[in-house]
């Protein structure tokens, strides 16, 4: 059976390892297409990762992704218009590519795809070989402390404050109804989780989140401030060490093109409000 990627000429090959097994690509081999798009938190964190790593376009391939919203003003990403991609799945529907309907994808020339951002960024640093290491910390507690930080943002803070959960939870499971950006609960779980990192970086800190050098940790947790500046969070107020660290990050100059891309130090209005609010009188 043929394949919609066989169609657009993909070479199902797998992605040859260097002598040595370190997995680095070969440099003939097609890059990789990493599907994003700059309202997406979770893109962001492999672009921020893509960036302070210094990752080539020759290994990957950056790809924006469409954008509409639905009849409750949720955002929806979609297929790029024109992509080849896009015209072998015969639909803008992201779903037909990625059944999750998230993005990041990143594609791989076989056709393949791995979701997730921190496993993107792991496959993709596995395809590195330039002797400089990964965006952690020599110091097994330090590394751990970067890890630590990671999870708590996509775990415990991203997906209950992510404002189309908010929004069917307000529409479908009777939650109390309250503007999506600022409701209490999106807030509860920003200041909770909030509240957690600024005691370990209080103490992990340096120029940055842990120590001195952009991590994992700065990639994971830029967006998510973006987040809680649109919900009107006092950073500066509540979590001062946070702040202060975020101010460093928006001058760095592996951190700063891309958080500007996005629209800037906080996140744009991530839905259609008129179409909220004939939603929510439903």
């Amino acid at each position: 059976m043929t394949s919609r990627f066989d169609k657009l000429g993909f070479e199902a090959r797998a992605i040859a390892s260097t002598p040595d097994g370190s997995g680095s690509m070969p440099s003939h081999a097609e890059p990789f297409r990493l599907f994003h798009h700059p309202a997406s938190s979770a893109s962001m964190r492999v672009k921020l990762y893509i960036s302070a790593r210094g990752v080539p376009t020759s290994l990957v391939e950056l790809v924006s992704t469409g954008l509409e919203t639905d009849h409750r003003g949720i955002m929806v990403f979609t297929m790029p218009e024109g992509d080849p991609v896009t015209e072998a799945l015969g639909t803008t529907d992201l779903k037909a590519f990625n059944p999750e309907g998230r993005i990041p994808v990143l594609l791989l020339p076989d056709g393949r795809k791995m979701t997730q951002s921190g496993p993107i960024i792991d496959f993709i640093e596995d395809h590195i070989d330039d002797g400089q290491g990964p965006l952690l910390p020599d110091d097994p507690w330090q590394r751990a402390n970067v890890k630590r930080i990671m999870w708590i943002v996509a775990a415990d803070t991203q997906p209950y404050q992510n404002i189309p959960f908010i929004i069917q939870a307000m529409g479908e499971w009777g939650m109390i109804k309250d503007t999506p950006t600022t409701h209490p609960l999106r807030l509860h779980f920003i200041r909770r989780e909030f509240g957690a990192i600024e005691g370990i970086i209080t103490e992990s800190a340096g120029r940055f989140v842990v120590g001195d050098q952009v991590t994992l940790a700065d990639c994971f947790l830029v967006p998510q401030i973006r987040n809680a500046l649109l919900s009107g969070i006092d950073l500066t107020a509540e979590f001062p060490v946070m702040a202060r660290v975020f101010g460093n990050l928006l001058e760095e100059p592996r951190i700063k093109p891309v958080v500007d891309a996005a629209g800037g130090a906080v996140q744009p209005l991530a839905f259609d409000a008129k179409k909220f609010e004939v939603y929510a009188k439903t």
